[in-house]
């Protein structure tokens, strides 16, 4: 049975590959590159909140995004085997999903204000001079926050895969989940015609976020 439609799991992929490359950019000092990077990470969050509303089945919001008390229930059943494993995210992996696209889309979005106060300014920083310094400094704070959700997203996934016998990394890259029951469950499948729309929709966000870098001022 389909669990992740096509454009949500080229999302997915697509985002791990850009924050790890814009990590390993901004370590190494190639801020070109960084700023690239960070900017795909806008054009694809972006894309994935219009896609929470617009995708198969199991990527909407309104599919995961419960009350908080059901997210406190999942936490305390965490490392305990699922009876009966469900498809989708659960409530508590629905409000991880918000850090995983929050915290990425405000490092993004600061990132296209900030200045290094040296040889590097995002493409908007020009409109927001007198407060660069401050959002450099939120871009850079952020990133505990980048860092300790994909710890705790890694952590997830290890549990679901040892201790519930369910490997979401496969799931992901194939879409489709062995433990899922049909009969019971809603297909999170869309059309071929619907996923190149979710995939067309994509690349023009990325390429969007991209020509930001087309209004910082020329320097001639």
């Amino acid at each position: 049975m389909i669990v992740w439609d096509f454009p949500l799991r080229l999302f997915h992929w697509s985002l791990f590959i850009c924050v790890v490359g814009a990590i390993i950019s901004a370590k190494t000092e190639v801020l070109w590159v960084h700023e690239r990077f960070g900017l795909a990470v806008l054009g694809l969050v972006t894309f994935r909140i219009f896609w929470g509303f617009l995708g198969g089945h199991y990527a909407r919001f309104s599919q995961f995004l419960r009350s908080p008390k059901a997210a406190l229930n999942g936490l305390k059943t965490l490392f305990r085997p699922d009876p009966i494993a469900k498809s989708g995210h659960s409530a508590l992996g629905g409000y991880a999903v918000l850090g995983l696209l929050g915290i990425p889309l405000l490092m993004a979005v600061t990132g296209t204000m900030s200045n290094d106060d040296v040889l590097f300014e995002g493409p908007l920083a020009h409109l927001v001079p007198n407060l660069t310094d401050k959002i450099a400094d939120v871009h850079h704070f952020s990133e505990r926050f980048l860092f300790l959700i994909i710890i705790l997203h890694i952590a997830a996934i290890l549990i679901y895969k040892f201790k519930k016998k369910r490997n979401l990394t496969m799931v992901m890259v194939k879409g489709k989940s062995k433990t899922a029951d049909a009969k019971l469950e809603n297909d999170g499948s869309i059309s071929a015609k619907h996923s190149f729309f979710g995939f067309i929709l994509m690349v023009a966000f990325v390429a969007a976020a991209q020509s930001l870098t087309l209004l910082r001022p020329s320097l001639f």
